[in-house]
């Protein structure tokens, strides 16, 4: 009898633990499908703790683990999404798009070379995926792979026509391979399909590098009036206001890029040189500094300070910071354009003269023929100095200093009527040169004879601070 009932009882147990059972299974299926009704509503952090309940019931389940996987990525949480992507597929998840999400979660924690091995196993699976393909091509971008990051871009287009960031990722390729046309058309056609300030921002880096620097300034106007806290916008702008001379809404803009970001080192060198423009030297010196402190090793930096350091008569400096230019860039005429005249103060007529030969050997310009018929004339190698004088003001005809020292150098060459025209002309356009009326005055007084007209040019010499007209006039003749 005890042992009838110990067994009658055992089978009543058996028939409860069975009963249990089901009902976990029913519960833990009850979590799947609230997590999943969850996820389809975008509730993805609530599905996402459905789903890590039912996971803690059934840890092996691979369609939960890549939901889950989709909760996170959907949530932005990249690291978690990859944990349960790879998870889910160690479980038996195969497939092109368990692949294509994980290499766009590891582009989005930009661990681009990760991504592009990840998503050529999605390419696998479907060769054809235009947004793998898509997001390998921008992964390949950022890697500065540019010519395969646009074979791979083509390739997406041709099979996902009308998908705005593969025209996004083609401009930036296009861009960084130097075709601006090609890139503008890019950018033209992803925002044909969408609004995106970001490719507004590559549409004006190509408008400026095409020189269509007023339409470059309109579209970094839409990107800072979406973002006004986007400093390479602000400095881009300030590149476009640059080179249409508007120094003043240049520096505003380069200001405003280095209150954002005050390590911006090509803002400091972009906002002296609209100082150095702006003849505020001081200034400009100490922004060139910042952006040489700051670690640039730009021949262009030193070049400009070396010229601002010229203006600030700090001689021996600005010579120091000229020849670093030239040794880091041998062929950069700016920086003879500067060291020429800085060479003359020097007495160095020599050097001067072969700097303006290296300089205009790169190109034509009126100031370097006016400096080198400088030299010239110092060395006194008078008819060689007239040549100089001659192209400089072939180039610019009303080149004031030029045609005043061809002026001097004729009447040096006793050239008498050459010498009157160029000295008339000279202080037809600056009535105010002293060394101008000292010079028609010697010529009026020793080469024409004593015309009487010498002494009032000379007293107007010495009255506008000439000082040799002070010793021409104490050797008499004229009345003071």
């Amino acid at each position: 009898m005890i042992k009838q009932l110990f067994f009658t009882a055992c089978i009543l147990c058996l028939g409860a633990l069975k009963l249990v059972s089901q009902t976990e299974d029913e519960k833990t299926l009850a979590l799947f499908k609230s997590a999943y009704e969850k996820q389809e509503n975008k509730k993805y952090k609530e599905a996402y703790e459905d789903y890590t309940a039912y996971l803690h019931k059934r840890p092996t389940d691979s369609t939960a683990l890549y939901n889950r996987g989709l909760c996170s990525y959907d949530n932005r949480d990249y690291k978690s999404a990859i944990w349960d992507l790879r998870h889910s597929i160690a479980r038996g998840r195969k497939g092109s798009d368990v692949y294509y999400l994980i290499s766009v979660s590891e582009y989005m924690l930009k661990n681009y070379k990760e991504a592009v091995r990840v998503m050529d196993s999605s390419l696998v699976y479907d060769p054809d995926y235009g947004l793998a393909l898509c997001y390998k091509g921008a992964s390949l971008v950022y890697l500065e792979k540019y010519d395969d990051a646009l074979k791979v871009l083509n390739q997406a287009e041709a099979v996902e026509k009308n998908y705005e960031r593969i025209h996004h990722f083609r401009c930036i390729a296009k861009y960084y391979l130097k075709d601006y046309k090609g890139s503008l058309e890019d950018c033209n056609k992803a925002l044909s399909l969408k609004n995106d300030y970001e490719t507004h921002f590559w549409k004006g880096l190509n408008l400026i590098y095409l020189k269509k620097y007023k339409e470059g300034i309109t579209e970094y106007d839409t990107v800072i009036a979406h973002d006004k806290k986007y400093a390479k916008a602000h400095y881009n702008r300030a590149v476009a206001y640059l080179d249409l001379e508007q120094y003043t809404k240049a520096l505003e803009d380069n200001k405003k890029c280095l209150e954002i970001d005050p390590t911006y080192r090509d803002a400091y060198y972009n906002k002296g040189l609209c100082l150095f423009y702006l003849e505020r030297y001081n200034e400009a010196e100490v922004d060139f500094n910042s952006a040489i402190d700051l670690g640039s090793t730009d021949y262009k930096t030193y070049c400009y300070r070396g010229a601002t350091l010229y203006y600030l008569e700090k001689d021996d400096l600005a010579m120091k910071d000229l020849n670093k230019s030239i040794e880091l860039k041998n062929d950069y005429y700016t920086s003879y354009y500067y060291r020429a005249p800085l060479k003359y103060d020097l007495n160095d007529a020599k050097g001067c003269i072969e700097d303006c030969d290296k300089a205009l050997a790169l190109k034509k310009d009126y100031y370097l023929f006016y400096m080198r018929g400088n030299g010239k004339f110092k060395q006194k190698n008078y008819e060689a100095a007239l040549e100089d004088y001659n192209e400089s003001i072939k180039l610019k005809n009303d080149y004031k200093p030029a045609i005043m020292e061809r002026g001097v150098i004729n009447y040096t060459l006793y050239k008498d009527v050459p010498a009157m025209n160029d000295l008339d002309l000279a202080i037809k356009l600056d009535p105010k040169s002293g060394r101008a009326f000292y010079y028609r005055g010697l010529l009026k007084k020793y080469n024409l004879k004593n015309n009487p007209n010498s002494c009032s040019d000379l007293l107007m010499a010495q009255k506008l601070g000439y000082a040799d007209a002070s010793e021409e006039l104490a050797k008499g003749g004229c009345k003071q």
